[in-house]
C-alpha cells in the first residue's frame, strides 16, 4: 500500500510540474516532467518499469536531452555504482 501510494503523490507531483512550467512557458521543465511522469507508476511493476526506461530514452533522443540524461546517468554511477 505504501510502495503505491509514494508511486501516485510522485506521478501527481510530476503531473503538477509539468502543469505549472506549461503556464510559465517553461519548456525545459514542461518536457522533463512530461516524460517521466509516467514513471513512478510503472516501478511497480518489472516488465512496465523496462518499457518505460526505454520510452525515456526514445524521449531524450528525440527532445536533445542528451546532456541531461548523461548527468543524470553519472551521478547515479558515482551514489550507487554500476550493479542493480
Amino acid at each position: 500500500m505504501e510502495k503505491k501510494f509514494l508511486a501516485y503523490v510522485l506521478y501527481i507531483t510530476l503531473v503538477e510540474f509539468r502543469e505549472k512550467a506549461y503556464l510559465n512557458n517553461d519548456s525545459r521543465t514542461f518536457h522533463l516532467a512530461d516524460i517521466l511522469h509516467n514513471v513512478p507508476i510503472s516501478l511497480l511493476s518489472e516488465n512496465s518499469s523496462k518499457e518505460e526506461y526505454l520510452k525515456l530514452i526514445d524521449a531524450v533522443n528525440s527532445l536533445g536531452l542528451h546532456d541531461w540524461f548523461k548527468a543524470r546517468e553519472k551521478e547515479f554511477k558515482e551514489r550507487y555504482g554500476n550493479g542493480e
